[in-house]
């Protein structure tokens, strides 16, 4: 900046110079003067633009107001401020510095039965692990039959056909192995007595991953809502608000053991039509979750 001062200093003088009256040398004088005034504010002017860009680039591109709103609005009870304050107490409990009168915490937000103690099913296991070992530690290891019961060294052998011989280590088809798949469907028509296709079916990795491959089908737009029972497992209401949909809520019958109601049942679906909501699904949860009750014949008849 003070090079390009000086210059424009010195052009200033070189002008006036050539001039033999006194008034233009005083005129001449006064232009590189204001031209320095006019580099000094379009400077200043730039110097003002790089400190705001400057803090636009250390401010969050991420935050509460940029993120994705459903996100942000969606409520899980089941890990909320509830077990954030357990989590806190048993921190306390560890260090051994606390005035609480127990030493233990026991943790029943969600259906959890082996943390508190219940013993895993063995068979399930067993299939597991043979699965999992390579064939000559395994399922063809000499003592494989003195360590394992037959059926589980046989139905380790068909897991490991269905993925192709290289074991649970590597990827398998989006919707499941075809063999798994197959089995559901022949299942499915011994237990109900209706024809299911393998292809028709997808495995998922837990519930929590189903409810939310078919939710986010269904909800198409912010009119879209599923009817879920109340009371009920927090994840239909926290992925509805993810997604954006409407909750249609029926309520249980809790003088009748919890069991549903098909009158509540359209007074629900009757009063979301006439909110303007487009009822895309039911949910029916049996047995319940949280209110445990068993759904008679009659009632999943009715529905």
């Amino acid at each position: 900046m003070m090079t390009l001062l000086f210059v424009l200093l010195g052009l200033g003088f070189l002008v006036s110079t050539k001039a033999s009256k006194a008034g233009v040398i005083q005129k001449n004088l006064a232009h590189p003067l204001e031209e320095i005034k006019n580099v000094q504010r379009n400077v200043n002017v730039i110097l003002k633009k790089r400190k705001k860009t400057k803090r636009l680039e250390k401010k969050k591109s991420l935050t509460e107001d940029t993120m994705m709103q459903g996100l942000r609005k969606m409520e899980y009870a089941v890990r909320g401020d509830v077990v954030i304050a357990a989590n806190d107490i048993e921190d306390d409990l560890k260090s051994g510095k606390h005035n609480h009168s127990f030493d233990r915490m026991l943790y029943t937000n969600i259906g959890n039965p082996h943390s508190v103690g219940q013993k895993p099913l063995t068979w399930p296991r067993q299939v597991l692990a043979l699965a999992d070992l390579p064939n000559e530690m395994g399922i063809d290891h000499p003592a494989a039959s003195h360590l394992f019961p037959p059926d589980a060294i046989r139905r380790a052998r068909e897991v490991k056909e269905a993925l192709n011989g290289v074991g649970t280590g590597a990827y398998s088809h989006s919707q499941g192995p075809q063999k798994f798949r197959q089995d559901i469907a022949d299942f499915l028509l011994k237990r109900d007595g209706v024809p299911a296709v393998f292809k028709d079916i997808f495995m998922t990795n837990g519930a929590s991953a189903g409810i939310n491959m078919i939710l986010s089908c269904l909800i198409a737009d912010s009119t879209c809502g599923v009817m879920i029972p109340m009371p009920q497992y927090p994840i239909y209401t926290a992925t509805l608000d993810y997604f954006g949909g409407q909750h249609v809520g029926y309520y249980l019958d809790e003088e009748n053991n919890w069991d549903l109601n098909v009158d509540e049942l359209e007074r629900s679906l009757a009063d979301a039509k006439q909110r303007g909501i487009n009822v895309r699904g039911f949910v029916l949860i049996n047995p319940g979750n949280p209110t445990g009750q068993v759904l008679s014949e009659k009632t999943v008849q009715d529905v």
